[in-house]
């Protein structure tokens, strides 16, 4: 029998979170939410009903793991199994996607001699889910949805700690939309009308006064539900924009000025160069971000003043088809801020050796470019737009850093 190489002994209730997040698929939560119904056996994740149960997370390689990861980039795709259900304290099993006899160590925890096809269908799965940049909900809605093997919007909800921390902010926002959507005009009762719009904007309730919406709009109610889609994950994704920020900008200034001892004049001018890559392209990942954002404020801004309803609509109805690239950009830029957030608190003695900050950043480098470490990013073919006609306020505060 193939040996499970890890057990996880840690609490596996820190990584609850309710559903899919950008970090971490929690299907254990998605199934104690919506187990009970048809939709979600019928249209599962996975075929196999315990793997459906299991925790998926994207998972930066650390030093001891990689010679068991056959994949040369920083972050790879590891599956939790929890060893009993009804208490993850327990800790479970762990297995990389990309990890060395990946296939028979899945087999040994998964696989039913009655139906052994079932366990190569999830993990050509697992391996879909290993070539997605982020998990968060809009892009695998995008991604899966409409897929061969279809799987059950109740997979894709946003999860009710994140959609709790979105209501002011984008309640702020819709504010200027609210008497398009309640069909009044009554400006002293904005802010309450927009709260009360949000809390059905989010969880996708499409009934009663959204209706109003789709009117003004004049969408079909199939066209209404995808541009309603399309709109939540732009607003979830501007929100998640705003929280990463912070750490954004603290992650620009720390690596610029962290100190590194030991190396050559040759390997010091090597690393030098490294380090502006990696601020270069982290703030072209976030220009890329925030051109998508701008063009929305634009559209918006239009059709809150009464002008261009027709551009909002093709927005709404275009946008799901940019979420692949917008979750890939906004996840770099979440994930290596934490990454280095978690190198600075191992590394007690506030300065990189020479050979630590060469591994550190070639990290980073095969993180946050889109071509394979080694190539230099062809400027003109891959990149995408990164500017705009109005200037954005969270770009300059990036660039600045």
């Amino acid at each position: 029998m193939t040996r499970i190489r890890e057990t996880v002994r840690s609490d596996l209730r820190n990584i609850v979170k309710g559903g899919a997040t950008s970090r971490i698929l929690d299907l254990h939560s998605i199934a104690r939410r919506h187990g009970e119904y048809d939709a979600h056996a019928d249209n599962p994740f996975f075929l196999n009903s315990r793997l459906n149960r299991c925790f998926i997370v994207k998972h930066t390689v650390r030093a001891h793991e990689r010679p068991y990861v056959m994949s040369s980039q920083p972050v790879v795709t590891k599956v939790l199994v929890p060893l009993a259900h009804d208490d993850l304290a327990l800790g479970g099993h762990a297995v990389f996607v990309e990890e060395i006899g990946f296939a028979s160590k899945m087999r040994t925890l998964f696989e039913s001699k009655q139906e052994p096809h079932l366990m190569d269908l999830d993990m050509i799965r697992l391996r879909e889910l290993a070539g997605l940049p982020s998990f968060d909900p809009f892009l695998l809605a995008e991604r899966f949805r409409d897929h061969v093997r279809p799987i059950d919007e109740c997979y894709f909800d946003i999860t009710d700690a994140e959609a709790e921390r979105m209501e002011q902010s984008v309640a702020q926002q819709i504010a200027s939309v609210v008497a398009l959507a309640f069909g009044t005009s009554d400006a002293d009762r904005d802010d309450d009308r927009a709260m009360r719009f949000t809390r059905q904007l989010l969880p996708g309730d499409l009934d009663g006064r959204m209706q109003a919406l789709r009117k003004s709009l004049d969408m079909t109610e199939i066209e209404f539900k995808t541009g309603i889609f399309g709109w939540k994950g732009i607003l979830y994704y501007r929100w998640s924009m705003g929280e990463a920020l912070g750490a954004l900008k603290s992650f620009l200034n720390e690596l610029k000025a962290v100190s590194i001892v030991g190396a050559s004049d040759h390997e010091y001018n090597e690393l030098q160069h490294m380090r502006r890559r990696i601020i270069e392209e982290t703030r072209h990942r976030w220009k890329s971000l925030t051109s998508v954002m701008e063009e929305y404020e634009q559209v918006f801004a239009r059709f809150c003043r009464g002008e261009d309803a027709n551009g909002f609509r093709k927005f709404l109805l275009k946008a799901p088809s940019l979420f692949y690239d917008v979750g890939s950009d906004l996840s770099v830029v979440s994930h290596i801020p934490g990454y280095w957030t978690y190198w600075s608190k191992q590394n007690a003695k506030g300065f990189l050796q020479a050979r630590e900050a060469v591994m550190l950043f070639s990290d980073f480098i095969a993180s946050v470019t889109r071509v394979s470490p080694g190539r230099e990013p062809d400027l003109d073919g891959t990149r995408r737009r990164t500017h705009s006609l109005i200037p954005h306020p969270v770009v300059q505060a990036v660039n600045a850093a």
